[in-house]
């Protein structure tokens, strides 16, 4: 049976509007809340969640502010606390959409995997657990001093001026079927500004600093051959956490979108499983 697709807005912190859909698999045993990466957009993950659906598994996620079809400056947050608050409007949104006492899983990616990662830290949710694929906790490269302190200036004087990420799409998935929708679809940008990359820089250090707070299981999926963020910074974060709440699973040949490599049906089969046993 296919799932119910729906969609709607929410609004997030200063009336942003967000735009969010929804794939709600009938007698669902769980659901699982998506939050994507930067500068793409919930729709991406349609064929995850309809594939999820067919598992008895719901899923919903919003387009972050700047990003897809909600509103605000492409690629820009005056705090990154605010992606947090957000998320916050749009779980307890979810949790009067599903059955009462359906368990909620958070899942994110890269930077909704840092989204993710502090969000479990800061607030005392009713998230059951979290996957974490490929988090930004670092770039696959280091980021030459001069881009830092450049960010730093502008931060100060021009913190809305958007840049370019210079991400090649060809970094993404080895799939290149994937690479070449990335590159024609409409939704996904590659802006970014000052106030956004230094917040995120802030964001990184506290998800490290203060990871013993989180308290449900988690389940990272880290990629291999990952040009994007730094998979074993995500690796030592992982093994610091406690050992009998905490699974890795490293797809050795894997570029950064887990979920869009040709090793896709692994990885939901590999999502499904945990949900089970740790829902």
């Amino acid at each position: 049976m296919k799932p119910r697709a729906s969609d709607g807005y929410i609004e997030g912190v200063g009336n942003i509007r967000l735009y969010y859909r929804g794939w709600e698999a009938p007698r669902a045993k769980a659901a699982v809340v998506i939050v994507h990466g930067h500068g793409e957009h919930g729709g991406r993950y349609a064929w995850f969640a309809e594939t999820l659906a067919g598992c008895g598994i719901s899923t919903f996620v919003h387009d972050l502010r700047g990003h897809g079809l909600s509103e605000g400056r492409r690629g820009h947050t005056p705090r990154f606390g605010i992606f947090l608050q957000d998320l916050d409007r749009f779980r307890r949104e979810v949790h009067g959409l599903v059955e009462y006492g359906t368990p909620l899983v958070l899942f994110g990616h890269s930077m909704g995997g840092l989204i993710a990662l502090r969000y479990l830290e800061e607030y005392d949710s009713s998230f059951r657990a979290g996957i974490i694929s490929s988090p930004w906790l670092a770039t696959a490269l280091e980021v030459p001093r001069w881009k830092i302190t450049a960010s730093g200036l502008l931060n100060r004087i021009l913190p809305a001026l958007p840049f370019s990420t210079g991400l090649d799409a060809a970094d993404l998935s080895r799939d290149p079927a994937i690479v070449t929708a990335y590159r024609d679809d409409p939704l996904v940008h590659d802006r970014m500004t000052p106030r956004l990359f230094t917040e995120a820089a802030a964001a990184m250090g506290l998800a490290l600093q203060r990871s013993d707070r989180i308290t449900v299981p988690l389940l990272f999926l880290l990629a291999g051959q990952d040009r994007i963020v730094d998979t074993e910074k995500s690796r030592r974060l992982a093994k610091s956490l406690s050992a009998s709440r905490v699974s890795i699973t490293v797809y050795p040949e894997n570029y950064h979108e887990n979920l869009n490599e040709p090793n896709r049906i692994v990885v939901v089969r590999d999502i499904r499983d945990w949900i089970a046993r740790v829902t």
